[in-house]
């Protein structure tokens, strides 16, 4: 006698079940990606303060803003604060914000790590040009340049958003883009997360 064997599928309710699971990690997937993203930005608008707060450490106890009254004949990573007797005016050049950062590392007002920004580069100053979005003779905190394109325009705009005046062209936070809702650039009220893509340049204004 033949035995037939039978062969069952699987019920709408199992299914469904398989497709609630597979939901339920698509959507665990994307919020984990969300709160990584909001704790990067939240860790990049700290980090910015760090400096922020050295740069005002340094200046009460040397007189003077880092960097500022320094001659460029030292390499930056070698300068000290007796580097940097000249005129102390506020209006940086580009060797006189080069040596900024490792001032303030060399004279332990700031630690390496917090020199390091949450975007895979460290925190430079340079003098904004006049372009850009940048004013001329002021002093920006960034990465890789004032006009670069060395962070992720998402991050740059839910920064401006959340901790300026969302406007890449105004405020304390700049960058290299004009006012707009296309992807590749922001204004005031967009959506930073699902409609902007591109590297643009992050810049923090630190003086005057």
């Amino acid at each position: 006698m033949r035995q037939t064997v039978s062969q069952r599928g699987f019920t709408l309710v199992e299914l469904a079940t398989v497709m609630v699971i597979v939901g339920l990690i698509l959507g665990l997937a994307f919020k984990g990606r969300d709160l990584i993203d909001g704790a990067r930005v939240k860790s990049a608008q700290a980090s910015a303060s760090k400096v922020l707060a050295a740069m005002h450490i340094y200046f009460e106890r040397y007189g003077r803003y880092p960097g500022d009254g320094c001659s460029g004949n030292v390499p930056p990573e070698q300068v000290t604060p007796a580097d940097c007797g000249g005129i102390a005016d506020n209006r940086y050049t580009p060797a006189e914000a080069a040596a900024f950062v490792p001032l303030l590392i060399r004279t332990g007002m700031l630690s390496a790590a917090d020199a390091r920004t949450p975007f895979g580069g460290d925190w430079s100053a340079a003098p904004g040009s006049g372009a850009d979005n940048t004013e001329a003779h002021a002093l920006y905190l960034t990465v890789g340049g004032v006009d670069s394109h060395s962070v992720d325009l998402r991050y740059i705009c839910a920064l401006d958003a959340q901790y300026d005046d969302g406007d890449p062209a105004g405020g304390q936070l700049r960058s290299n883009v004009s006012p707009g809702g296309d992807a590749g650039r922001y204004q005031r009220g967009d959506d930073c997360w699902s409609a902007k893509q591109g590297m643009q340049a992050l810049n923090v204004r630190l003086l005057p």
